[in-house]
């Protein structure tokens, strides 16, 4: 009996084992059958265990406990139990302690500011120019010079005297006639030049700022200019001697600060500069002697112009006082004769009938007589010819004529006889023909 009660009770827990152990073996996957289908539920399980025909009466195939046991550790569930998470903690536990040295972080990379531009500049704050001196003090040796306009670098910024380096002179210079940094920045654009370089190919040069206006020229990348100001989104620029416009966008600016220059080198630049000087004084003088021989030349080889009666001139009073104010505004200085070589040839025009038939027509004709366009002639007009040049006139419409082959005059000094056929010189005019 009691050996059956035994048996009655192992078979119990037998099957209960059994129970769980299908249980969790469907959980892990292994009831999946070869083909891939899955495996029966747990209810159909327990009925297939049931037909296998164990014999609970049979210790030999009874299942131990600890065999059951080693096979529920042994499944392949990759899921986390009590068990298995209270492990991992020991585990952990148990470890060493991982110092901060052994943890690999990602460390972000420095934000790098970059320095400002002009932290270490400095610009004069003169009208002339600042000395550099040796030692920081009045004392000491001035060793070069930095023109308004110009400034460097500071090596080491003092409260009243700073150390700078600037072109080829190093020294010291006073902080109370100079800008640093900041201050240097703002004023600029108050002492030094601007210039531009273009950063794109064939870009317009306008004589106005507007598309508007005439394209002059095209530059290329690279290309410097010198800025003059700004008009909206146009820079005025200096383009070979000529003042014209760019498209700022397509600009990239640049104050230019002067470099100073050394006691030496100042000397250097003087001397060249009274050499330069020199030399074009020299030439000048060789010039001017040269044109004063050709003059003798001239005079020499100059027609003396036999003076002739021709019939007299019907003109209008108005042409008459014209004629003598014409006179008076090109030759008010030169002598009697030259005043009627100027009248006479206004008279050989007003035959030849190219400048027009009336006085005033050959006197107005574009580009003749410079007297009309700088506004001497209209100041005799109203102030009236002198006294000789009204006597020139009316001897010239007399018909009396001193030079009746020319047609052309000017100012002796500017002559160039090369191009004459055949002149007379009378003081200062050289009057001619082609």
């Amino acid at each position: 009996m009691k050996a059956n009660r035994q048996e009655k009770i192992i078979a119990g827990i037998t099957a209960g084992l059994l129970g769980i152990s299908a249980v969790l073996l469907i959980a892990n996957g292994l009831g999946e059958s070869s083909t891939g289908e899955k495996n029966e539920t747990a209810a159909e399980q327990s009925t297939s265990v049931e037909a296998t025909g164990i014999d609970t009466g049979n210790e030999a195939s009874i299942l131990s406990l600890s065999s059951i046991d080693a096979y529920v550790v042994a499944s392949p569930f990759e899921g986390i139990d009590e068990n298995e998470t209270e492990l991992a903690e020991a585990e952990t536990e148990s470890q060493p302690e991982t110092t901060a040295a052994e943890v690999e972080t990602e460390t972000p990379e420095p934000v790098v500011e970059e320095p400002y531009k002009y932290e270490n500049t400095f610009i004069v704050n003169v009208n002339e120019y600042l000395n550099v001196r040796s030692t920081p003090s009045t004392d000491g040796e001035v060793l070069g010079k930095i023109y308004a306009g110009g400034g460097g670098e500071v090596i080491e910024k003092g409260e009243q005297w700073s150390k700078i380096v600037s072109g080829n002179v190093e020294g010291y210079i006073n902080n109370d006639y100079a800008w640093f940094a900041e201050d240097a920045e703002a004023h600029m654009s108050e002492v030094c030049t601007m210039y531009a370089v273009s950063n794109v190919n064939s870009l317009r040069v306008r004589k106005g700022p507007g598309t508007d206006w005439k394209v002059i020229a095209t530059v290329n990348a690279g290309a410097e200019v010198q800025v003059l100001g700004f008009e909206g989104d146009w820079a005025k620029v200096n383009y070979i001697g000529t003042e014209a416009y760019i498209y700022a966008e397509y600009l990239e600016t640049e104050y230019y600060i002067e470099a100073g220059v050394t006691i030496a080198e100042e000397q250097e630049a003087i001397r060249l500069e009274q050499e330069r000087l020199a030399e074009e004084q020299r030439k000048a003088e060789e010039a001017e002697a040269a044109r004063q021989q050709k003059i003798q030349n001239a005079i020499a080889n100059s027609s003396l112009t036999e003076t002739v009666q021709t019939s007299a001139y019907n003109v209008s009073e108005e042409d008459a006082y014209l004629l003598a104010c014409t006179v008076c505004a090109e030759a008010g200085y030169e002598s009697y004769e030259g005043k009627l070589a100027v009248a006479n040839i206004i008279l050989n025009r007003l035959n030849g009938g190219a400048y027009g038939r009336t006085i005033y027509d050959v006197v107005y004709a574009r580009g003749q007589f410079a007297v009309v366009t700088n506004g001497a002639l209209n100041r005799v007009i109203n102030n009236g010819p002198n006294a000789e040049s009204l006597q020139a006139a009316k001897d010239a419409l007399a018909g009396i004529n001193n030079v009746p082959q020319y047609t052309s005059f000017c100012a002796l000094k500017a002559a160039n006889f090369d191009l004459y056929s055949e002149y007379s010189i009378i003081c200062n005019q050289v009057f001619y023909r082609r």
